[in-house]
């Protein structure tokens, strides 16, 4: 596999991305039969017409534009499950790379899952995301709005922090659930703090769904971005893995090394570093209140340490390392 370093340079930096149309988006609830654990879906798609309304924005982060009442186009399309965000990530939080991504051709499911109530409940999160990428597959393969929409040739998983390892899980990788229950040994793995505030120490998980397999063999492509819990994703599962694009945020070489097993010799995959980014900078651009709003509601307001337009930039250059991977991976 060979090792791309990217370094941005921002006078040179790419524009934000346009499309004629606002996507389409919907919104599509996957019940949990056993309870207590029910999707909402976003899917986003290539459209034609419809009003324009900002979806996704809050008072800290800024919002996409997409066209709820457009006509989805008929396809096939490409189908990209989207998981974006740690444990406590909030709602449609990819918005701005689902958008950008439908506005390219691709039908973009985003798995919204309901936040945990507790440490408790969060640390079994890391094994759980899997679970919903494969509910969100089997209901939007099942719907009969946009079965017949998807190209069944041409399905990735993308993901952003824990969204990350869960593709990564979907796509062929397993856990050594060992390595997981050792992440907090430090204190500096994600969450600890959190999880030690709330008396919940990861040896004591149960190492069983760890240890199993959540590959989706419908997945032909996977792009990882700064993965958590990455070196704890050491074995590979029945089977060789997808082709796969890892992306890390940070001055080159920081960040990188969690990264490097999955990266070998074989020209599959490819780690992609953008050195002038910041480790939020997957996050959706921020309002101009949002710093102030985080460090009032006791937040990290590092979460907005980038304007919005350099994070935008970041956003359009990442956006273009994604859609030509994808491309390659469909030849």
């Amino acid at each position: 596999m060979r090792h791309l370093v990217l370094l941005l340079l921002f006078f040179l930096s790419v524009g934000p991305v346009r499309a004629m149309d606002a996507p389409g988006m919907a919104v599509l609830p996957v019940a949990d039969a056993k309870g207590g654990r029910d999707l909402v879906l976003s899917l986003w798609s290539p459209a034609r017409g419809g009003s324009a309304q900002v979806v996704g924005g809050n008072a800290v982060f800024l919002g996409q534009k997409a066209a709820p009442d457009a006509a989805a186009g008929e396809g096939p399309f490409p189908l990209v499950l989207l998981s974006h965000g740690g444990v406590r990530s909030s709602p449609d939080s990819g918005a701005w790379l689902a958008a950008a991504l439908a506005g390219s051709g691709h039908i973009v499911v985003e798995v919204n899952a309901p936040r945990p109530a507790g440490p408790r409940a969060g640390a079994d999160e890391i094994w759980r995301r899997p679970q919903d990428l494969a509910r969100a597959l089997a209901a939007v393969l099942g719907d009969p709005q946009w079965a017949g929409r998807i190209d069944r040739t041409r399905i990735s998983a993308v993901g952003f922090a824990l969204g990350g390892t869960a593709a990564l899980a979907v796509g062929g990788w397993q856990f050594d659930a060992d390595a997981v229950r050792r992440a907090c040994a430090d204190g500096a793995g994600p969450d600890c703090a959190w999880f030690a505030a709330g008396g919940v120490a990861l040896e004591t998980l149960d190492p069983a769904p760890l240890e199993r397999s959540y590959r989706l063999p419908e997945v032909s492509a996977v792009v990882a971005i700064v993965p958590e819990y990455a070196d704890a994703v050491l074995r590979e599962g029945e089977g060789s893995p997808v082709p796969l694009l890892t992306i890390a945020l940070g001055a080159t070489g920081e960040g990188e090394a969690h990264l490097a097993p999955l990266v070998g010799d074989d020209g599959t995959n490819r780690l992609v570093t953008f050195a002038e980014a910041g480790p939020f900078d997957a996050f959706p651009a921020c309002t101009p209140a949002g710093a102030k709003i985080l460090s009032e509601d006791g937040g990290d307001p590092a979460l907005c340490g980038t304007s919005a337009q350099a994070r935008g930039d970041i956003h359009a250059a990442i956006i273009e390392q994604i859609r030509a991977f994808l491309a390659q991976a469909a030849k």
